[in-house]
């Protein structure tokens, strides 16, 4: 009957659930599936990935980001049908990568867990428990995976990391955000900039316009994933610290932190940009349009 055989990253795994849809499929893909919500009366095309890159979990979900370069939309979609049949982790196969792709991917399983993490509920519960776990790990594990390329035990667990990330366990129970992995797809569409990059440069800003409105969490985040001590300072000062952190772990691994070490430059349409991103319902704080554009203004200076 077939089947597809993803070998790489991401964007290779992403790139072959949508073939596996167009190969089934008769209509318009883009129009039908990433444009708007698809529905499946066929199966697609069985998939299976061995992973060269940790970052994405997309070897573990049916989710799938797709660039449409004529519309300037960059866009995912996850259908539980596109799962991949197997998948092969290998922590060995990651040790070509180049280290500043590593470090990126790396960033993006933080990033991804941030996303979840960062939203309602507050109350406790076994998600957000996790959650920390996990970006703890991510952090130590990064570290050691800079110091030494091929420490296997670093390497394997940044690549659980991945999977834990986006398997869908820790989104239970959580509405999740994903406000700048949105912002970041766009510039990403216009820009053609690396993705765990763009995180970077976007996530202490974005989160230093929010973090008020979820102030609790904030606190948490730097108490518990970055051991920022709570004695003689405010919750807003602790909060601030924990992004503080955050922004220095950035610099630390050697991740960009303005958008012209990403490429952009004066002739960049930010406000086109801005204006094309979605706004998320899950945001501690519902950004407008023009508050998007002053955080791509914040992160060009």
């Amino acid at each position: 009957m077939g089947l597809i055989l993803g070998i790489g990253g991401g964007s290779v795994m992403d790139c072959c659930k949508a073939v596996s849809i167009a190969a089934r499929y008769q209509g318009d893909v883009w129009a039908d599936f990433w444009a708007r919500s698809g529905i499946f009366d066929f199966d697609p095309l069985p998939l299976g990935v061995i992973i060269t890159v940790a970052g994405t979990g997309s070897e573990c979900n049916g989710g799938a980001v797709i660039t449409n370069e004529e519309l300037k939309i960059k866009t995912g979609r996850d259908y539980p049908k596109c799962n991949p049949r197997f998948a092969l982790l290998d922590p060995t196969y990651t040790y070509s990568v180049p280290k500043f792709q590593m470090v990126s991917g790396s960033f993006d399983i933080l990033s991804h867990i941030m996303e979840i993490y960062f939203s309602e509920p507050d109350e406790d519960n076994v998600s957000d428990d996790i959650a920390e776990a996990l970006m703890r790990n991510v952090i130590r594990n990064l570290r050691a995976a800079i110091q030494n390329p091929e420490d296997y035990t670093a390497r394997s667990n940044l690549m659980w990391d991945a999977t834990m990330a986006e398997n869908r366990i820790i989104k239970l129970g959580k509405r999740t955000d994903f406000q700048c992995h949105q912002m970041e797809h766009q510039l990403g569409a216009y820009t053609d900039c690396n993705h765990g990059a763009g995180l970077a440069v976007l996530h202490p800003v974005y989160y230093r316009h929010i973090y008020k409105e979820g102030l609790a969490k904030f606190k948490r985040f730097a108490e518990n994933v970055w051991g920022i001590s709570a004695e003689g300072k405010t919750d807003e000062e602790i909060a601030r610290a924990g992004i503080n952190a955050l922004e220095d772990f950035i610099l630390e691994i050697g991740l960009p932190v303005n958008l012209r070490e990403l490429g952009v430059d004066e002739n960049t349409d930010l406000k086109a940009i801005a204006d094309s991103c979605a706004i998320v319902p899950g945001s501690y704080k519902k950004l407008t349009h023009k508050e998007i554009l002053g955080i791509f203004k914040e992160c060009f200076n």
